[in-house]
């Protein structure tokens, strides 16, 4: 096989996870879009209609925001010396693997009805779209900071420098040289965090309401409990079709090379150290105060001290098997998350093929809830099995290890393979002695990426899971739909276990460099 051209090469690699993918995403694609097609009448309703929209207009004020507190933010960082701005790059994660229901009742906990922050003041957000709006904030306000600070740290200082000896003011040395040149970055964080806020399913579930309900929350009413699957394929085909071309934009605009950080940056002082500290305020408080208020909440209620919630959690007959489940199916994906996506990173770099990494990125664009209900329609006979589970989280995970190690891979020196080859070493041996150990931290980061996103996933496990295979998500779900406080502080508790899980794999695997791009 070292004998054959590298692109070939490369594309035998990855024939396994294409394969995969063709099986688990462009087969139940297709048979959705051909289910879809005969019932094209539910584009004329109103009431699909006036979903669409809303849907489209939290996604875009989502994605506006987010521009608007990131992209500044992200410019400051790259220019200013920011004490932990290393730290707080890496720990801006942690939102991207915390499960969807623990940042429900994080949320719920600062603004709900009786919120630490809305209590006092008497406030009632729960009728408003302003819990799900800071819902998409949490998880991708630090999408947008990342991707953002990588454009903006592309531009090398020098030239906004030039701009202010010849007389710029700051703030128009970073509109006219900054900004046109991490253009690039700052569009291609807008459009994932659109994508992404559009294509969410928890949020929406426990935070919308009938009012508030997404296009994804039909699909899975329309699927779960009216079984009306030709009208839902035909919502989805009409959500893909617009993903698809999100995508696509997202690849072109994400075309660019690492930020390199600069050493030697200055401190920022007057209005832009205001405007600074001011940013990253705001940033802490939406990417962590729900994680805070969560942990807090499950430890002490809505007053003193509830070992009475702990104790319901711990002693529930049904802990072990909610437990066992989530580690069990969390294993048995990030094995194949781990080999699927090692192949097809390393298949992409040798072929040097941008058509492998765009069909990377399709099943983090695709909602997990539309796969199931493609899997319903294309693979009647195994809905209900564990494998077609398992196939499903492997499916989200995979691609989450691809992506960092696809970067990692493409910045390696050609000459030091060269040089492994010179000294007599094989292809095989020069790959485990050079290729490795180089890429081990970056993929440790994926799998470490894949696992705690899989630990808390959520929209798959709804549709395709029976009563028996519960996980801790599917517990923390069905203690929010039950009235009292008791189940609020049991499922605040349930969530700390599973937030604390998630955090502590994603610790052990991750080898420093897991990234997504």
């Amino acid at each position: 096989m070292f004998h054959l051209p590298l692109t070939l090469r490369g594309w035998l690699l990855a024939l396994l996870p294409v394969l995969f993918l063709g099986l688990l995403l462009a087969l139940p694609l297709a048979r959705t879009l051909a289910e879809g097609g005969v019932n094209l009448g539910v584009w004329h309703d109103p009431y699909f209609l006036e979903r669409l929209g809303w849907t489209l207009g939290q996604a875009t004020v989502s994605a506006l925001i987010a521009l608007a507190v990131g992209g500044p933010l992200a410019y400051l960082l790259s220019r200013y010396a920011v004490p932990g701005k290393g730290l707080l790059l890496r720990l801006l994660l942690l939102p991207f693997v915390t499960p969807t229901l623990v940042a429900v009742l994080g949320l719920t906990a600062l603004l709900g009805p009786r919120g630490w922050l809305t209590g006092p003041l008497g406030l009632d957000l729960e009728e408003t779209p302003a819990l799900l709006i800071l819902g998409n904030l949490f998880f991708n306000l630090p999408v947008m900071v990342r991707l953002a600070y990588g454009g903006f740290s592309r531009v090398p200082a020098a030239l906004t420098g030039a701009a202010r000896t010849l007389g710029a003011s700051g703030l128009r040395a970073a509109l006219t040289v900054a900004l046109p040149l991490a253009l690039p970055g700052l569009s291609a964080g807008f459009i994932l965090v659109f994508l992404y806020s559009a294509l969410s399913f928890g949020l929406p579930l426990a935070l919308g309401g009938e009012r508030y309900a997404t296009l994804e929350v039909e699909i899975y009413t329309l699927t779960a409990y009216q079984l009306r699957l030709s009208e839902a394929s035909a919502l989805i085909a009409g959500q893909l079709a617009l993903t698809l071309g999100a995508t696509w934009a997202y690849v072109w605009l994400s075309r660019g090379g690492a930020g390199v950080p600069t050493s030697g940056l200055p401190v920022a002082r007057g209005g832009t150290a205001l405007l600074l500290w001011g940013l990253l305020t705001i940033t802490v408080l939406i990417c962590f105060g729900p994680l805070v208020a969560v942990v807090a909440r499950g430890l002490l209620g809505s007053g003193g001290p509830t070992p009475a919630y702990w104790q319901g959690v711990l002693t529930d007959p049904d802990m072990p098997l909610l437990l066992g489940n989530t580690l069990r199916f969390a294993g048995m994906s990030l094995i194949g998350a781990a080999l699927l996506g090692g192949l097809h990173a390393l298949g992409a770099w040798l072929a040097r093929s941008r058509t492998l990494d765009l069909l990377s990125l399709l099943p983090l664009m695709v909602s997990p809830v539309s796969l199931a209900v493609g899997y319903l329609l294309a693979y009647p006979a195994l809905s209900a099995t564990l494998p077609m589970l398992i196939a499903a989280y492997t499916l989200l995970g995979f691609p989450l290890v691809t992506r960092s190690l696809l970067p990692a891979l493409r910045a390696l020196p050609p000459r030091l393979l060269e040089a492994a080859r010179s000294l007599g070493a094989g292809p095989l041996t020069a790959h485990r002695t050079v290729t490795l150990p180089l890429t081990l931290p970056a993929f440790r980061g994926g799998a470490a990426l894949a696992l705690a996103t899989v630990l808390g996933e959520f929209g798959a496990t709804l549709v395709l899971t029976r009563p028996e295979w519960a996980t801790l998500s599917v517990g923390l779900y069905e203690r929010l739909g039950r009235p009292g406080e008791r189940n609020l502080g049991e499922a605040c508790a349930l969530a700390t276990v599973l937030l604390l899980l998630s955090a502590a794999s994603f610790t052990l695997l991750d080898g420093g460099e897991g990234e997504v791009t």
